[in-house]
């Protein structure tokens, strides 16, 4: 793990992850006009709170199925209820408005304070600029959001939707468990193979 105090950061936003969904199979609303948040800010922050370990294919790759799962968000969708329930229950609004908003502070505090963007300081100062941020966001919890689009800060969303991946669990194993992937049955006896550095 990289040394941005993630465990002081997680005890405040994150510790059970049990029920994390990752919902990345939506289809994005047909009149959906989001638009996309700033891919350089994006990957910046990802780098400071995922995990080191995922090395830099792997990140990307998560920040890349972070995005796809966020253009494919529907904002306060009928959620599946409970059988014999007739509670109609709905999930959370569009989280990108206040996660954009959220990134671009960053960027202007960082020319406020330092005369450049986020993306050009160098890693303790961008710290040292999303710890205040978060620090002042009221997380409203002490674990991470059972859905990551409930998430109060975009840092905060990302941790939810990675330790929602089968990413997350093969890194936490060490093993190629394939979470949330089809495995044959044939191979159901078979214990995971340990996982290899970049796979």
């Amino acid at each position: 793990m990289n040394d941005l105090g993630r465990r002081t950061f997680l005890k405040r936003s994150a510790v059970a992850l049990g029920g994390v969904a990752v919902g990345g199979c939506a289809e994005p609303p047909a009149d959906s006009t989001r638009a996309a948040l700033d891919a350089r800010l994006v990957r910046a922050v990802s780098r400071l709170v995922l995990p080191s370990e995922l090395g830099d294919e792997r990140l990307e790759r998560s920040i890349l199925g972070f995005e796809e799962w966020l253009d494919g968000f529907d904002p306060v969708a009928e959620l599946p209820h409970g059988y014999g329930s007739q509670e109609i229950r709905y999930g959370p609004p569009d989280p990108a408005p206040r996660w954009t908003a959220q990134l671009e502070a960053l960027d202007l505090e960082a020319k406020k304070r330092f005369g450049k963007g986020f993306t050009s300081l160098d890693v303790p100062r961008q710290r040292e600029l999303l710890e205040r941020q978060l620090s002042a966001t009221d997380p409203g919890t002490d674990e991470l959001p059972g859905q990551p689009a409930r998430a109060e800060h975009v840092a905060v969303g990302m941790l939810a939707w990675f330790y929602g991946t089968s990413e997350a669990t093969d890194l936490c194993y060490e093993r190629r468990i394939g979470a949330f992937t089809c495995r044959p049955l044939a191979a159901a006896p078979d214990e995971p193979v340990p996982r290899a550095d970049g796979t």
